[in-house]
């Protein structure tokens, strides 16, 4: 065998290899398509149609029931808030009422609930000339302030009787 029939052999052998390789590669992309078709035939079968159409249909139905229960819930919470504003507005009133009665009792002569500001000009001028105190300077727990033209005490307010040094020497 000389160099020549060899070479010639040896390139023989690449190109029958060449083409087996080819001949393998179309075989396994045969057997991937056919693979395909068969798992598209298998999913166009009615009964997984039906299967997918109910799984479809639980999955569309608990979206609507769960927006329905959110649409409950948020009306719900509406609801509360405009009791709670409700409750709010009438507990100001019966505060607002309580504080007029109290006035009215304790001020005798303004049972009317307005305030001092909204009594008419002479009103409130024949009470200052009677000497009365209008029903307005009347305070719930705090002493009145003492009158400009009320004379003086003789007694100190503070500080008569202590214990120890005096205050201010």
């Amino acid at each position: 065998m000389d160099k020549d029939e060899f070479e010639r052999i040896k390139a023989a052998e690449k190109e029958h290899l060449r083409t087996l390789r080819g001949l393998k590669q179309q075989h396994r992309d045969a057997t991937r398509k056919a693979s395909t078709m068969n798992a598209l035939r298998g999913m166009l079968t009615p009964n997984q149609d039906a299967t997918h159409d109910e799984f479809t249909d639980k999955v569309n139905q608990s979206a609507a029931m769960a927006e329905a229960r959110l649409e409950l819930a948020q009306e719900e919470a509406a609801r509360i808030a405009q009791q709670e504003a409700d409750a709010e507005v009438t507990r100001q009133s019966e505060a607002e009422a309580l504080i007029r009665q109290m006035k009215a009792e304790l001020g005798g002569d303004d049972a009317s609930g307005a305030p001092p500001a909204a009594r008419s000009a002479p009103e409130a001028q024949s009470t200052r000339a009677s000497g009365e105190t209008p029903s307005s300077a009347k305070t719930i727990g705090r002493t009145p302030p003492p009158e400009p033209d009320a004379p003086e005490a003789n007694e100190p307010t503070r500080g008569a009787k202590s214990i120890g040094r005096r205050r201010g020497q």
